[in-house]
């Protein structure tokens, strides 16, 4: 049995929520994703995005910066037997040591990196042989005369599965989202112990927020935090003064110092902890927060409760983005002069939300212009992150707050701790 020992974050460690089983989470993923594949018609799945090879084989998640290489990580995963993860030579030899319930191949570059940066005839066969390996898989478990999803919409790795005598089709993305919508009891002890991480780093901030220090040392700070209690951090702000509105997505941190009064707010989204996702934000001030710092966070606070009051098991996206103010209404005299439809539709990191899981952003979607119109329903299980924001009367600065929902059987749980009915104030020394 594989478990990962969660004592340390406050859990303790004789109860469910105390430990996390590796072996069940598996099962209980694979259930799912079956589930799915039998409303497609599907007798197989051919992962090739990081996210749903995690997802039917437990294999931790790659590192970015290898995950852009592409190509050198991916899955089958049948509708009966053991899924098949491919891995490049070193890693597959670990992984096969290490992971009982898969079985561990060493995989072809049929795409990514490596395929891409060689000449095209070698491309040609990299990709032939690929797809005669997956091929000779399912003639090896007899799915080969059923129908093959695949994750991605790739003209040349479709084909080739076709040339290889397989029956192929996209559905295969569709069948994983919706299977992932909904969250196993072991996934969400992951996204519980997650949010239970951010609370600490949080803290951290707290403590070593001042002024006269800069945001990337903040920032540094933080991320030292969340690697020590297990998080691989992918992302992160650390925003302050007048960049705290608007709020520029291309700098999220620098070497700016923070001054006396001002506005600091920190997002730590895309902090995975056993691959599944963070999205939380919270502001602070440096010194005592001004009326209308005070005003604005009641504002974008009551917001966020009156949303989170409609998140329930049957309601549907439209009923939780009906509680916010029209983006036209609240921006049009204000940066980022939200005033004509077509601008409306580049509001989408503006009160908004959407599902967590492996993957950082998943359905459903909470965002007035398509909810209104297009709604998702809720279900029990789900993990969601929802945000609000606005900004002063006189533009210079923002609140940003957002929560880490679970929809439970009889309405939600908010996983975030950190508080948020106040602008936290922190010294100024």
């Amino acid at each position: 049995m594989s478990y990962y020992n969660l004592g340390e974050l406050g859990f303790p460690e004789d109860t469910p929520l105390g430990r996390l089983d590796y072996d069940r989470m598996l099962r209980d993923k694979m259930a799912r994703a079956r589930e799915k594949m039998r409303q497609y018609g599907l007798g197989s799945i051919v992962c090739m995005t990081d996210i749903n090879v995690g997802y039917v084989t437990n294999i931790p998640p790659i590192f970015p910066a290898a995950g852009a290489i592409g190509g050198n990580r991916y899955a089958l995963f049948p509708i009966e037997g053991e899924p098949v993860g491919f891995e490049e030579c070193n890693t597959a030899f670990v992984l096969k040591q290490v992971l009982p319930n898969i079985r561990v191949e060493y995989s072809i570059p049929g795409s990514g990196g490596p395929h891409l940066a060689s000449a095209k005839e070698a491309q040609e066969y990299l990709t032939r042989e690929w797809a005669e390996q997956i091929a000779s898989i399912l003639r090896e478990y007899k799915l080969d005369k059923e129908k093959v999803g695949i994750d991605v919409n790739s003209p040349p790795l479709i084909e080739a599965l076709k040339k290889a005598g397989l029956d192929v089709t996209a559905d295969g993305a569709k069948a994983l989202l919706e299977a992932r919508m909904i969250k196993t009891p072991v996934e969400l002890q992951c996204i519980r112990a997650l949010a239970a991480i951010i609370d600490g780093i949080f803290a951290t901030l707290a403590k070593n927020l001042r002024a006269g220090v800069t945001e990337k040392e903040i920032y540094a700070k933080c991320i030292a935090y969340a690697i020590e209690q297990g998080i691989t951090p992918y992302g992160g702000f650390i925003v302050s003064g007048q960049h705290t509105w608007p709020k520029d997505n291309s700098r999220p941190f620098s070497g700016r110092r923070i001054r006396p009064g001002e506005v600091v707010y920190a997002d730590f989204f895309n902090f995975s902890f056993n691959g599944y996702k963070s999205c939380y934000y919270r502001t602070f001030v440096v010194g005592k927060a001004s009326k209308e710092l005070r005003e604005t966070n009641e504002r974008v606070y009551n917001w966020l409760k009156e949303a989170e009051k409609k998140v329930k098991p049957g309601n549907t996206t439209k009923d939780v983005v009906e509680s916010w103010p029209d983006e036209i209404y609240l921006w049009s005299e204000k940066p980022p002069y939200i005033r004509t439809e077509k601008e409306r539709l580049a509001t989408f990191w503006m009160n908004m939300g959407h599902a967590i899981g492996l993957g950082l952003y998943e359905p459903p979607f909470f965002w007035r212009p398509v909810a209104l119109k297009w709604p998702q329903k809720l279900e029990a299980n789900m993990a969601i992150a929802l945000e609000t924001l606005d900004c002063t009367p006189d533009g210079k600065s923002g609140v940003r707050i957002e929560d880490m929902v679970i929809i439970t059987e009889s309405g939600h749980e908010v996983i975030s701790k950190w508080p948020a009915e106040e602008v936290t104030e922190v010294p100024l020394f």
